[in-house]
């Protein structure tokens, strides 16, 4: 495969979704690209006759040597490798399509010295990715914060699903609930894209995992919001949450402190807003 020119390594209309791990997209010498550390996600929905993800990879300074091993696993089992790769080889990842499921999140993981780059980037640059490629179509996708076949699903205190400015997302006021389908039968990570909402006042967001029976589980890391912005600008994060081993129908509660601030024009409270949720593979 060669390289696309276009906003993002992942293709318009293409059923792959980028999740965490990823450096800033960027531009240069016409290519398009992303850096990662390492363990960076991307989430395929496939269908029938396409069910193969390929990237193009291309090794950095941060490696070590010439080539290295590649081990990618998914979070419905699937694990290839640990392969050798060299610069610029094609990395592919099959998608795994059981009952009910039609995505899959892959975590990119790479064999890595950790060297510095010797410049004023203080990154660590393990291996950037140039394009990625399914074949299917976005609208393979769940039309949801939850896309990826994982045993989560939306319970009560949501808002409605809703798009805007090329984004889609669910707002919470507060003690929105997360419902396990399967259980979790070892402790797991929960990680959730999300973004501060109006109603917290401008106090950083810092969202605890409770029980059912309001057992704090786990205090995500407080997503700090920069000076001098206003709502539309705050930055979205990625947030995890350690959890116990937990049985199926246990129910999860994102709950925040807030001022719940009222919004102009809004009769809703926006503590924050979910992009993206998952169990990381």
């Amino acid at each position: 495969m060669t390289s696309v020119s276009s906003a993002d390594i992942v293709r318009p209309g293409d059923g792959t979704r980028l999740g965490s791990g990823w450096y800033p997209v960027e531009h240069y010498a016409g290519q398009t690209f992303r850096w990662a550390y390492n363990d960076a996600e991307i989430t395929a929905c496939a269908d029938a006759n396409d069910r193969t993800v390929a990237s193009l990879v291309q090794l950095g300074n941060a490696i070590g040597a010439s080539s290295t091993k590649v081990t990618i696993v998914g979070n419905h089992g699937d694990k290839a490798g640990p392969t050798t790769i060299k610069a610029g080889n094609p990395v592919e990842m099959k998608v795994n399509l059981g009952p009910g499921v039609s995505a899959e999140t892959f975590a990119i993981h790479v064999q890595s010295k950790n060297l510095p780059t010797h410049t004023k980037d203080k990154r660590t640059l393990n291996f950037r990715v140039l394009d990625v490629a399914l074949g299917s179509s976005a609208s393979a996708c769940a039309n949801d914060i939850v896309r990826d076949g994982s045993p989560l699903r939306v319970g009560n205190h949501w808002e409605k699903y809703e798009s805007f400015a090329g984004r889609s997302f669910r707002w919470v006021g507060n003690d929105a609930n997360v419902i396990l389908s399967a259980a979790q039968n070892k402790p797991f990570t929960l990680e959730a894209q999300v973004q501060a909402g109006a109603s917290l006042g401008g106090a950083p967001l810092s969202i605890a995992i409770r029980s059912a029976g309001g057992k704090t589980l786990a205090v995500g890391q407080p997503v700090k919001l920069p000076p001098f912005t206003t709502p539309p600008m705050y930055p979205s994060e990625f947030v995890q949450w350690s959890l116990p081993a937990l049985p199926s129908g246990a129910t999860l509660i994102l709950h925040v402190n807030s001022k719940n601030v009222p919004v102009p024009h809004d009769p809703r409270k926006l503590n924050f807003r979910v992009f993206d949720l998952k169990i990381k593979p």
